[in-house]
């Protein structure tokens, strides 16, 4: 299970060269559904582009959980992550019209069950620029591989980064790409090197995390093999990081 849902994260973030970021009117839509027939949660989702976050609250707990992931042509994959950025559940299906449906998985645990959702309201909300100085995290446990982000916004449009990765068992190859600077337009920006052949891409913000995604098939960045520092990443401090690479 452990090699299939980081096979599918891999997938979605190689396919998503073509993700773009709106900035202004964003769908926020509620979601009603049941996982496994039995287990009742409610979704709350904004839509910019391909870029999916929100909450999700499994209605007997009655606590909010932090969501994020991806709609690529009617392909949904959303990762669910607790208060220390790791990753507790993985929701992949697809969206037809007002219902969601497909399989929620756990990691490091071969159990999956069906899920289905059904939209309850929508309302359209304007994006707003957000400072984006911080650190965002995921992991998916010991053995699945790890991801940090490293910001310092030092102007409305200049931000300084680090990125990080670390594939997971039985390889654990690292990808990193050290402290940058790089110019933020709206609330994403673009890295881009060609020391390794030609590798490209791009920083999404968002209240409470961020995605870093490949664009234009750009995938030669000199990481180890199979590793990446694209994904989905929660914040997990909003204070200046310290970076590995010191001026």
């Amino acid at each position: 299970m452990i090699k299939r849902i980081f096979s599918i994260f891999l997938l979605s973030f190689s396919l998503l060269s073509s993700f773009s970021f709106a900035q202004n009117s964003l769908s926020k839509e509620t979601f009603d559904g049941l996982i496994n027939n039995k287990i009742p949660i409610l979704m709350t989702l904004t839509f910019d582009d391909n870029l999916i976050y929100g909450t999700l609250v499994y209605k007997r707990v009655g606590q909010a959980i932090k969501i994020v992931g991806s709609l690529e042509n009617g392909n949904v994959l959303l990762h669910e992550f607790d208060s220390k950025t790791e990753v507790t559940g993985v929701y992949y299906g697809t969206k037809k019209g007002d219902e969601i449906t497909g399989f929620w998985s756990k990691p490091n645990s071969e159990k999956e069950m069906s899920f289905s959702l059904k939209k309850a309201s929508e309302i359209k909300i304007e994006s707003a620029p957000i400072n984006t100085t911080g650190t965002y995290n995921y992991s998916f446990g010991k053995e699945g591989g790890t991801g940090s982000l490293y910001v310092n916004q030092i102007s409305k449009d200049k931000i300084i980064v680090e990125m990080q990765s670390l594939r997971g068992a039985p390889s654990y190859n690292q990808a990193i790409i050290e402290k940058t600077t790089l110019k933020l337009n709206g609330n994403q920006a673009l890295y881009e090197n060609n020391e390794f052949g030609k590798c490209k891409l791009k920083i999404i913000f968002f209240e409470g995390g961020a995605t870093i995604v490949y664009q234009d098939e750009a995938f030669e960045c000199g990481f180890g093999n199979a590793a990446t520092v694209a994904g989905n990443y929660l914040k997990y401090d909003s204070k200046v990081p310290k970076f590995e690479k010191q001026d």
